[in-house]
Parts: structure tokens; sequence; C-alpha cells
């Protein structure tokens, strides 16, 4: 194993137990966070951390609920040591119980930070910063001035950016429509592409998962859930394309479809049946022959919830297990749940596929399985774990950006717990940090 020197700001660095490690890390500490839920860490967060051009900035909430802010300057060769300034904002989470009102943030072209907050079936929270750079905030009372934006009813805030500086926002809107909104950068003002795309009903709903890739196709995949509250009715992967920002979709063939996009009427690219542990929101990223990649899970035929890889091969799609759990759980409840695995983050830079997860098995560190992309095909999976000590609810948020320009890999990480049903943990406040993986 190689070992990184100890720096001056270098605060912890882990190093995997496994003797053919093959990936340095290193840590940089920003603050003490909330820690008696996952809110922190819901894999959701887009972004928890992202990069515009030299500064990266961090988001998260303190034990009082307060958001935090940050900004530091990025090291273009190595692991960066700079300390984050942060900035204790007055905004503030309104229902500490509840694991969904994540923290999204994200850069324009100009350097303003986006941020939304705080939602879960409420009223859109919209904020932007007063100058590019500024950690302060200013309240953005209504994102569209369309009638028919339904920002009373906002859970799920994403922001994504495209290259040329603008943004797409995606949220779960009012009677479980997806809103799609596109900021222009120049104009600065946002326009509604999309008040939903889904088929939705009291009985239906689609979770999805999106991907930008560097080419700015609008990568987006999703399973239906039978019953609102009912994980067990989680089913299928569906798939959908966009090469002109949303406004028109493609099937991974290039065939035409157009939204409200009804389960009758499309085929899955994967059929999963109910009752198979199947999660929703994880996560996409597409090679630069824009063939989508979707990270799952779901139990499969030896009855073990296994992480999947489902992808495009350029001709179908294909299913490959990653990894061989040996015990099984039961994906049901309302709201929240305290699961053993975390849902993946997956990136590729065309060579490698990293899968991003944490699993009870290793002791709830945070780990990678990683494979070589060949012209046959995908080889074996390896795994290594990538800290020491356990981190108990956390899930994976990935500075997408920054992987995007520079391709470096920066995790958010904090350990966090969480209880079912939006309940929560009397825990102490933990240490948020910085991951930095060299690959």
């Amino acid at each position: 194993m190689r070992f990184v020197p100890e720096i001056l700001l270098t605060f912890l660095v882990f190093l995997s137990l496994n003797v053919e490690a093959q990936m340095e890390t290193f840590v940089t500490e920003a603050g003490m966070g909330y820690s008696k839920t996952s809110v922190n860490t819901a894999i959701f967060r887009q972004n928890a951390l992202t990069t515009f051009r030299d500064t990266q900035f961090i988001a998260y909430y303190d034990n009082s609920g307060h958001i935090i802010l940050g900004k530091r300057k990025i090291n273009p060769k190595g692991f960066s040591t700079e300390k984050f300034i942060l900035e204790k904002t007055p905004l503030k989470m309104t229902r500490p119980h509840d694991a969904h009102n994540v923290i999204s943030i994200a850069v324009d072209g100009d350097g303003f930070l986006h941020l939304s907050f705080d939602q879960h079936n409420s009223p859109l929270r919209y904020y932007k910063s007063v100058a590019p750079y500024s950690l302060k905030m200013q309240e953005i009372k209504r994102m569209l001035t369309n009638p028919e934006a339904k920002e009373y009813d906002v859970t799920y805030p994403e922001f994504y950016n495209f290259s040329n500086g603008d943004l797409l926002f995606v949220c779960r809107s009012a009677g479980n429509s997806s809103a799609v909104n596109y900021y222009d950068t120049k104009e600065k003002t946002w326009r509604m592409v999309a008040k939903n795309l889904f088929e939705n009903n009291v009985m239906l709903r689609a979770y999805w998962q999106i991907t930008v890739s560097e080419d700015d196709v609008i990568h987006l995949s999703w399973l239906w859930r039978e019953i609102s509250y009912d994980t067990n009715t989680n089913h299928g992967i569906y798939y959908a394309k966009s090469a002109d920002y949303g406004k028109t979709w493609q099937s991974a063939e290039g065939d035409t479809i157009r939204p409200v996009f009804l389960r009758k009427q499309l085929k899955p690219v994967k059929a999963i049946p109910v009752n198979t542990n199947l999660i929703n929101q994880t996560s996409m990223t597409a090679d630069k022959l824009g063939r989508p990649y979707i990270a799952t899970y779901y139990r499969g035929e030896d009855s073990i919830t296994n992480y999947h890889l489902i992808y495009y091969d350029g001709k179908e799609f294909q299913d490959i297990t990653v990894g061989q759990r040996k015990t099984d759980f039961q994906l049901s409840g309302i709201g929240t749940l305290s699961i053993p695995i975390s849902r993946p983050r997956l990136i590729t830079d065309g060579k490698k596929i990293y899968f991003f997860c944490r699993d009870k098995e290793q002791g709830s560190k945070i780990g990678v399985y990683y494979a070589q992309l060949t012209k046959k095909g995908i080889k074996p999976f390896r795994y290594e774990n990538l800290t020491e000590e356990s981190f108990e609810a956390w899930e994976p948020c990935l500075d997408i950006e920054l992987w995007k320009t520079q391709k470096k890999i920066h995790l958010f990480v904090q350990k966090t717990f969480q209880k079912n049903n939006e309940g929560i943990r009397d825990e102490k406040p933990t240490m948020v940090k910085v991951l930095e993986i060299k690959n």
C-alpha cells in the first residue's frame, strides 16, 4: 500500500486494508454537521458539492438546522489542501425529522450560486447569491412567472449544469408531476421546459435519476411505483434521452418518445417485478459514446439483494450484478428508511467505471467497486474500502462538475444516522468532510 505524506491542513488520510489497494485518498474537514437523520447525505442531493472553475462550494446543515455554505480553491494537479471558508446563513430547515429536506446547489456560468432546500411537498424555497462566488444569498420568490408552475408543492429539487453555463432544475411538484425548468445565464431567467414528464395518479408514481453528459445530452431513467407509499411496488427500469435541453426525447435507439411518458406505452429497458427490493432514486452516468449506465439494486434470482449495473452496449441493454452480497433485507415501510446498504453513485471516464457505495457487510465503510471498460465489455468488478471507520447512513454525493471538467473524484462524506419512517436518532453532530480519491 502507498501512503500519502502528512500535509499542513490535512486532517485524515484513509487507505484500504486491501493488500491490492490501488487508490490513495485524502480527507479535508469542513465543519460539524447535523447527524440525527441522513438529510445531509441522501443521494438525491444534487449537489452537495460543486465546482466552478477553480472554486469548490459546499453546503450542509449544522446541528441547529442552519445552512452552512463554504468555498475553497481547488488544486488543479494534486490533492486540495486548502480549508473551506465557511459562512453560517440565516436559512434553516423547518422539519428536522424529515430526511427528504436536502440542500441542493449549483453554480451558473457567471459564478452565481443557486440553492434550494427544505422541500417535501412544500412551497419552493429558492435562493441565489448576491454576487458571483458570494456565499450571501437572496431569496427569489418565484422561479417562474408561468401560472402553470406548481411552485406551492415541491419535493426533490435537483440542479444540473450544461457546458454553456446554463442550468436545469428538476423537481416533483403537485399531483406527483415532474417539472423541468431551464435557466438562461445570459438572460438570468428561468423558463418552463415541461410541467410534467410522467403519467401520474394516486396509484402510480415515477421515481427518476438524471445525468447531463459532457455533450449536454440529458439522460433520464426511472421506475414506476404502483402505490405511492409502498416501496414493495417499485418495478421496471425505463430510459429516455434529450439532446435539445429537454424539448424532445428519444429512446436509446433514437426513436421518438413524447411526454407525458405513459407506462403502458413504454417498454422497460429492464423488466424487474414488484416485491424485489428495487430501490428508487439512484444515479446514472454516460460514456463518451453517449451510452447510458444506470446504477441500482434489487433482489435477483439468488434471493439476495445485490447492486446492479444496467447499461446500453450500443445494441441493447445489459444487466451486470456488481458484487456478491451474502445477506438479504426487506425494503418496506413509509418515508425514509434505515437500510443496510446505500444507494450507489456511478461515474465513468470511458476507461474505468466507478460504483461508490456503503454496505453493512463491509462494516458500513465508504467503498467503491471499479472495473475496466473494454471494447469487448466490462471486466469483472473489484471492491475496495476507502475508509476504516463506519459511516452508518451515509450515501455517496459526488462533485459532478469537478469530475466532468477535471476528472477529479471528490465525495461529500459525513457519518449520519437514520431511523425508519422519518425517525430521529439522538446523536451528536459529526464532522463534514470531503474525501478525495486519486484514481
